[in-house]
């Protein structure tokens, strides 16, 4: 019989313990362990949620922005209406500059040192859009149609909101400066989630006015139906893109539950620690690195958690 090395031209190699360096698709010898082992590919499927630094303010109905390391939360209500602005660094939360109008159900979207927040309710629905800069909050056009409990997507500069309280379809494009009319939702709805590109986004969830599994995808101009989530729900959060994403929390009654979005369908994977509704994550963030924090189960919650997926994962060979 021919030997791997007369086969394939190469022997298998041997390492005391895990490469520091894998490449999916190697096989190689453990010395450590006497086992065989293989790269895969790892991805979100294999995600899971940890423990992060809590909110300085616990607080519900937040809108956030940025990424793992560099995470925004902003706005929502504690014991009253809150303009309070928190920055992540990846392991705990600080205290940077008010919105201009504090507000609760608002929608946000982009990265420090470039968010954007918009809609909401104060003591009225807000039209108000600000935008961050990475230490202050400056005022900007606003949305055509005040709403607040509205979803968003995009960036700073490129920004979606769409859906909202009236139980909206209403979709609004901005552009760094002003909003125009896009293409309305199919169904309308509010409490929903939203993450992507303000051309490619995802709108999930909701109440239309009972809650909803309905999700839509966004092309730049018009909504199209694709698969339902598994698990019906509202007031849940988002993020990644329309190819690779994520959603979770959600209810009421509070949820703890994930679910992977892949492109055509929806895959439920690993729970939060913390069930809850009314929270948010961090919107752009890849569906492999994001993060969830604030909202409610019981009382306000505070809590952050990280989503995180390795890009390969290693398997011992067996012959079963």
């Amino acid at each position: 019989m021919a030997s791997y090395k007369e086969i394939k031209g190469f022997d298998i190699q041997s390492t005391s313990g895990d490469p520091t360096n894998p490449i999916v698709g190697d096989i190689y010898y453990d010395t450590s362990t006497g086992q065989l082992k293989a790269v895969g590919a790892g991805g979100a499927p294999i995600g899971a949620w940890s423990s992060g630094g809590n909110l300085n303010t616990a607080r519900r109905a937040l809108a956030g922005g940025g990424t793992q390391t560099a995470g925004l939360a902003f706005g929502g209500y504690d014991t009253a209406l809150s303009a309070k602005t928190e920055e992540y660094n990846g392991s705990s939360w600080s205290e940077d500059g008010d919105l201009n109008t504090a507000r609760a159900a608002l929608a946000g979207c982009g990265v420090i040192p470039a968010a954007l927040a918009f809609g909401g309710g104060s003591t009225t629905t807000e039209a108000v859009a600000e935008e961050y800069n990475g230490s202050s909050w400056t005022e900007t056009g606003d949305l055509s149609n005040a709403r607040d409990q509205l979803a968003g997507a995009g960036t700073q500069t490129a920004a979606l909101a769409f859906g909202g309280a009236g139980v909206t379809a209403s979709t609004e494009e901005f552009n760094g400066s002003s909003w125009t009319a896009g293409g309305n939702l199919n169904t309308a709805r509010r409490y929903l989630s939203g993450f992507g590109l303000q051309t490619a986004a995802i709108g999930a969830g909701g109440a239309e006015p009972t809650i909803t599994a309905k999700v839509e995808q966004y092309d730049g101009s018009s909504w199209t139906e694709v698969n339902d989530l598994n698990t019906a729900r509202r007031e849940l959060a988002g993020s990644g893109a329309t190819t690779s994403g994520l959603v979770f929390t959600g209810g009421p009654p509070a949820t703890a539950k994930t679910e992977l979005w892949d492109g055509s369908s929806w895959t439920e994977v690993a729970d939060l620690g913390t069930a809850r509704y009314r929270g948010a994550g961090a919107v752009p963030a890849p569906s492999t690195s994001t993060l969830a924090f604030g909202g409610t189960n019981s009382g306000n919650v505070a809590n952050t958690e990280e989503w995180t997926a390795d890009d390969f994962l290693i398997k011992t060979v067996t012959t079963s």
